[in-house]
Parts: structure tokens; sequence; C-alpha cells
């Protein structure tokens, strides 16, 4: 790397050395030990309760998800680990070219991940501590059981101490990024962290866009937009088996992705959101005009029908129809719904 030109990008910015050495102490005193991919220092028990990264990045992340706001993207995460565990973003870069963006899933580009990510680790002395992904509009703003279980099976395979996973959401007009800290120790019982967002544009941003300006692909969307609404108290989530439920298999989110369209237009339009409860089962809640409906899918399902219930006097009350399910959920899901209103579609 070039210091001469990062100290002169660091002064056109008002920075100095000194003061970007007192951000890393403000993050937490810590001492950084690099070595490649991976960071020497001491790593806790218990998953890191905060997360650092500077506004460029979160700007520049806001920006790819509301680039792709019905379908899956992400990226990758670069910059250092505080003594204490606490994940640095400096540097966080998109989809490549070739990466595969469905409604269910994301895979990034790989060639366009070790072009740019070789350069980052080894010319600019950055670790890979993370990445990111959005789930668009669909609201789930924790990790699936399948991105924990992934997520925690990868560091034990690959023996990484620690790794950083961020959850997008977007709706038509803004964005969120949330935080989630995993270690090797804890295995599935990561930690829902806190942002300390450093409000000026990262030192690496501009030198590395300059560098990389035949490489890197930017999001088209010109402005950012988010919210942080994030829970400002540490959450250790106890991650439950999930395992067999049919979420968990990608291509079904899919497929609750149609049954929500379905529903905001059926019988008539309809707000639909959906939520996540502590042992990750889908709840959808239904508004339309005065009537609310609530649609839960138990851990049985589509072998078991899943639970409606309209509000009647302001309480919800269960509906009672026959389920028929022969392999297709969503085609099962249309004729129950439909069987309620009495409505066949003709």
């Amino acid at each position: 790397m070039n210091m001469r030109l990062f100290k002169k990008e660091l002064k056109s910015r008002g920075l100095s050395l000194r003061s970007l050495l007192a951000f890393f102490e403000d993050v937490k005193k810590g001492q950084y030990v690099r070595k490649d991919y991976h960071v020497t220092h001491q790593v806790q028990d218990r998953p890191s309760s905060n997360a650092f990264i500077y506004k460029s990045e979160l700007d520049f992340i806001s920006r790819c998800i509301l680039d792709y706001k019905n379908i899956e993207t992400g990226g990758q995460l670069f910059g250092y680990w505080t003594a204490d565990g606490s994940p640095v973003v400096v540097y966080a870069i998109g989809p490549g070219t070739n990466a595969n963006h469905q409604v269910a899933f994301f895979n990034q580009d790989v060639d366009y991940l070790v072009n740019v990510g070789n350069v980052l680790v080894h010319h600019y002395g950055l670790l890979h501590i993370g990445e990111w992904h959005s789930h668009h509009k669909l609201g789930l703003a924790n990790p699936s059981g399948h991105d924990a279980s992934t997520m925690a099976d990868t560091i034990r395979e690959k023996g990484i101490p620690q790794f950083l996973l961020c959850i997008g959401n977007c709706s038509d007009v803004d964005s969120t990024l949330n935080p989630f800290n995993f270690t090797l120790s804890a295995g599935y019982n990561y930690v829902k962290a806190n942002w300390t967002v450093k409000n000026i544009d990262s030192p690496y941003r501009s030198l590395i866009d300059i560098e990389l300006k035949g490489i890197l692909i930017q999001p088209t969307t010109s402005a950012p937009s988010y919210r942080m609404d994030r829970i400002n108290k540490n959450i250790l989530t106890i991650e439950t088996s999930n395992e067999g439920y049919w979420f968990e298999n990608k291509q079904n989110r899919l497929v609750l992705k149609n049954i929500m369209d379905f529903v905001a237009v059926y019988p008539q339009q309809a707000h639909c959101a959906i939520q996540m409860d502590s042992q990750n089962h889908i709840r959808l809640f239904v508004k339309r005009q005065s009537q609310e409906e609530c649609i839960f899918f138990p851990s049985k399902f589509p072998q078991t029908a899943p639970e409606i219930q309209f509000t009647l006097n302001g309480k919800y009350v269960p509906v009672h129809y026959q389920w028929e399910y022969n392999g297709d959920i969503f085609n099962a899901f249309v004729e129950c719904y439909k069987s309620i209103y009495n409505y066949d579609g003709r």
C-alpha cells in the first residue's frame, strides 16, 4: 500500500493517522494483530455485543440492497477485530457481475470476491471479517436457521475464530442492516450486536475505489436510505433446532413469497407482514379494510394445516377449513384459502 497516498487522502478529509488510530482507541483500546484472513488475539467465549462501521460502508450496503428490492443480494465485509472480538467494518463490497440473485438465496460471484479480496487483504492489510445478505421485502431481520447453521458450520470447518453476519431488509423506500456476531467457541449461539456508526467516510473507501476502478461493481441506486431501528439491548440468541421445518428449505422461501403475494391481493388488496417467532416459525399478519388475519405455519406444516385466525370483535378466532396437501404447498394453500372465502376464482 502507498503510505504517502494514504496520508494524503486522510489529510484531504481533515483526518490524520492519529485520528484514525484514536478511533480504534475509542472502539476498544485494542491491539490488532493480523495474520492473513485470521486474527491471533484472544477470542471471548461469548460473541461480542458490539459492531462498528463507517457511515460510508453503511451507505454503500444500503444502495446495494435497494438495487434488489424483490430478490436477495449480498457481499463481503473487510476490516479488523478489536481485542475483545468486536468487528470493525472499514470496507464493504457488493455482488459481482456473475452473482446469483434469487428470491430465496444469494450466491456471490466467486471470481469477483477472490480478485477484490486478494487486493484488500494482501495490499491493504485488511481482514475478511464477515459477509452480508438481504432478505429483501420478506421482513426477516434475523438469520434464518439455515443461515445460522451454515455460518456456525463454516467457521468450525475453517477454524475461523469469529465472523460477522449482517442481515439486510428493505421496503420500497429504505433499508435496514442488522449485525450478528458468531464465534468458533459459541457455535450456534450467536449474539445480535449493536451498531456503533462512525459518521465519516472510511479512509479506505476512496483509495480502494480508485485503485480497483476497473474491477469493482458499484450499486446503481444513487442515494442510500436506511433506518437504524435496532433493538438497543444485548441479546444472546440461543439457536433452537429447527431441522425439518418447511422454511429451512430455501426453495420454500420462494413459496412463502408467492403465498404473501397471493394473500396481498385476494380477495381484495391487503397489507401482509411477516414475523418469525422465537422458535423460528413463520406467522403472516394480514390487514384488509376492517378485517385482520393471522396465518401461522406450525412445525409440521405442510403435512399439517396452517392455523388461520380472523379477528372478531377485536379478538382472533380460529377458522375451520379442510387442508389437502398433495406435494404442492402453494396450490394447497390457495385452495384452502379460497375455500374460506367461498370463492373459486372463476
